[in-house]
Order: C-alpha cells, then sequence, then structure tokens
C-alpha cells in the first residue's frame, strides 16, 4: 500500500467514524433545541427511568447495538432513531470522502488548492450537520430554527468562496451574486407556491427552507468542477417537494425527501462525471 492509498483509506474511515460522534451530538441537538434546553451542558439521560447515563452507555451507534436496543438500569426499549441517526451521519460523511479523496493529499503535498478542498470538504459536512437535525426537528414538530439556518447559510457562502479559489474563474462577484440569487429562491418559490396554493407560509418555513437553501448552493458539490445548472435546479425541486406536502399529514416527511433527492444527485452528479471524464 503506497502512501496515497493509506491516506485516502484514513481519510475515509476517519470520515466515517467522526461521522458517527458527531451524528450522537445531534440526537442531543434535535431533542434539546425544540424543547429549548442547552445543548453544551447537561448530562444524557435514560428517557424513562431517568438513570443518568455513563460513559459506556454512550459510546455512539455500539453501546445500542450491543445493549441490543435497551436501556442498561430499566431494560426499557430505546428508539433505534438514534442509532439510524448516528449511522446517516457516519455515512454522509463517508460519502463526502469518498468524493474528495483528493483533500487529504494535502498532508504530504502543501500546495495550497488541496489545503482548500480539504476545507471544503469539511464546510459541506458541517452543514450536513445543520441540515439533518433541521429534517428530524421538521418531521417531530413541524419547526425551523435560525440557529439552523445561520450556519447553513454562513458556511455555505464561505464555500461559495473557497470553490471561486479551487476554480479557474476568479469573478468572486458573479459568484456571489449566485450564491445569494440561489438561496434566495428558496424561501422565495415557496412562499410562492403557498400564496397560489393558498397555504400559510410561516418563520418555521423560513427557516427550513435557508437551512436547506445553504446544503444545496456549494459552488462544486463535492468536487471542484462547475456544476452551476444544479444550482437552479435544487430550489424548484425543493419547492415542488415542500408544496405536494404542505399542509398535510406528511409534511413532516418535507425534509427528510428533499435531504434524499439532494444527496443522492450531489453524489450521482459527481460520479457520473467522474466515469465520464
Amino acid at each position: 500500500m503506497n502512501v496515497y492509498t493509506f491516506l485516502h483509506v484514513y481519510y475515509a474511515v476517519f470520515s466515517l467514524l467522526f461521522g458517527i460522534v458527531l451524528g450522537s451530538f445531534l440526537n442531543v441537538v434535535i431533542y434539546r433545541l425544540p424543547a429549548g434546553r442547552t445543548i453544551s451542558r447537561g448530562r444524557s439521560n435514560c428517557m424513562t427511568c431517568g438513570h443518568t447515563l455513563a460513559a459506556k452507555d454512550l459510546v455512539p451507534l455500539f453501546s445500542w447495538l450491543f445493549l441490543k436496543g435497551k436501556c442498561r438500569y430499566c431494560g426499557a426499549p430505546i428508539a433505534s432513531r438514534y442509532a439510524k441517526i448516528e449511522s446517516l451521519t457516519g455515512v454522509v460523511f463517508f460519502l463526502t470522502s469518498l468524493t474528495t479523496l483528493d483533500a487529504i493529499v494535502c498532508v504530504i503535498n502543501r500546495e495550497p488548492f488541496y489545503f482548500l478542498y480539504l476545507i471544503y470538504a469539511v464546510l459541506f459536512m458541517i452543514v450536513m450537520c445543520t441540515v439533518i437535525p433541521a429534517m428530524m426537528i421538521w418531521h417531530d414538530t413541524l419547526k425551523g430554527f435560525i440557529q439552523l439556518a445561520g450556519i447553513s447559510l454562513v458556511l455555505s457562502a464561505a464555500a461559495c468562496v473557497i470553490a471561486q479559489a479551487l476554480s479557474a474563474s476568479s469573478d468572486y462577484v458573479i459568484a456571489i451574486i449566485r450564491f445569494i440569487a440561489a438561496v434566495v429562491a428558496f424561501p422565495l418559490l415557496t412562499w410562492i407556491a403557498s400564496k397560489i396554493l393558498k397555504t400559510t407560509y410561516t418563520k418555521n418555513d423560513l427557516f427550513m427552507d435557508l437551512t436547506f437553501a445553504g446544503a444545496s448552493t456549494f459552488e462544486h458539490l463535492l468536487c471542484p468542477r462547475s456544476f452551476s445548472f444544479w444550482l437552479f435546479l435544487f430550489p424548484v425541486v425543493y419547492c415542488i417537494v415542500r408544496s405536494a406536502v404542505k399542509g398535510k399529514k406528511n409534511d413532516k416527511f418535507a425534509g427528510i425527501v428533499y435531504f434524499v433527492i439532494m444527496f443522492a444527485a450531489i453524489t450521482v452528479s459527481y460520479i457520473f462525471r467522474m466515469l465520464t471524464e
């Protein structure tokens, strides 16, 4: 195994495991943010018996598997969604690492391109950590949060600038205008659709729309190639998904459905380009 292969394998495995660990934290965000509780302090406890959980009970994914989905202290079942969210985050990080393998080359090749590429990939992973809780909180409460929207937009804006540095183009003004237009398109289209369909549009809808807008407007969509046409297709797809279930009992699944479509499109588009180049 040469050094490049080793770095690629290390990057992929580390991303998978780190994603699972962050997935555990996202479970805390999903539970505490809607309840107005702090996510930085306080020990986790069993939802049934209230027993404070020890470190051995909180090993992401593996504790749930070893305990067979039951509380160590009272035997009550632990919802499988915790393990599913941890697994999902791990898969998202793993797929992102596979589509940005060259980013880890910065360890031995000190060219600025590879450092920027790694930062870009990490930004995408972090933004996914805002989208996953956003879609699950929407599923549980039909609420959006300005904190998640703000993080998603700020990081995606930073990624837009980095994407320009990675590309041959240096027209940052056009890139920023395109970014703002794409972001605005998400809430604007869903707001117009709500007026046409005579449904309500609240600040919760706005925060939800902006969270997904940030995640969907990464200029290079996991690779240093321009896929700008995708940038304006996503708001349309998002609007269709949101409008199709708006005000119905399936509205809670809107974020999940769009997340699957978005991430699948990003990954497949990258793979297609790699196979055809």
